[in-house]
């Protein structure tokens, strides 16, 4: 679960232009805290350290790049959003990133595109977390349904194995036999016993759904 501020980790070697991206962040409403790294050893650092929520990065620096950030990472941190800003970006190049699985991209002298793309790409985040939430949730309300119909089954196959033993007992052939009249009685009960069984059964797997 994201929390505020927000945290974005900046990948800029051009101090004018990082302030130029924070300003314009902080002009479209959002709430962080940022991390400003050049290179490659800083940005390692920085998805460890800093444990950024979005990463905002600039196509080509002198001794590091964008696209190695983002393959960096991927490797450990690939729900992570990021966002390529470039000074020339031809639309070729945009979708082939795009492909690859970096978030979104802005040019340099539209920065103002910048804020409702970072927010959008923070809210899928938020989304995809709590799907992932309901996911778990889900599985393990069908695992506790699974649970009891794995134990209550043997419980269920007992009463039908006494009823089925207990047919076998009474002699259809002789109906004032005295034998029947005890293997009614016991029938009655075993089929008590089986109601009271499917009613627990159901109630137990209310409680879950009502859980859920």
């Amino acid at each position: 679960m994201l929390t505020l501020p927000y945290k974005v980790l900046l990948l800029e070697d051009n101090k004018s232009d990082a302030d130029l991206t924070i300003r314009e962040l902080k002009k479209g409403g959002l709430s962080f805290e940022h991390q400003i790294v050049e290179t490659r050893e800083d940005f390692e650092n920085a998805l460890q350290n800093f444990s950024p929520d979005i990463i905002i990065s600039d196509y080509s620096l002198p001794s590091f790049d964008g696209l190695s950030a983002f393959i960096i990472m991927q490797e450990k941190y690939p729900e992570i959003p990021f966002i390529i800003i470039s000074g020339m970006l031809g639309e070729q190049k945009a979708v082939e990133l795009i492909k690859s699985g970096i978030t979104d991209y802005t040019i340099k002298d539209k920065l103002f595109t910048l804020p409702p793309k970072v927010m959008r790409a923070l809210r899928d985040v938020e989304e995809h977390n709590e799907k992932k939430i309901a996911d778990a949730e889900l599985k393990l309300h069908h695992d506790k349904l699974h649970e009891i119909a794995f134990l209550q089954s043997h419980q269920v196959r007992v009463p039908i194995a006494q009823i089925l033993g207990l047919f076998s007992l009474f002699k259809f052939d002789d109906p004032y036999n005295p034998v029947n009249a005890e293997v009614l009685q016991m029938l009655q009960a075993t089929a008590q016993s089986f109601d009271t069984l499917i009613h627990d059964i159901v109630e137990k797997t209310t409680d879950i759904r009502k859980m859920h």
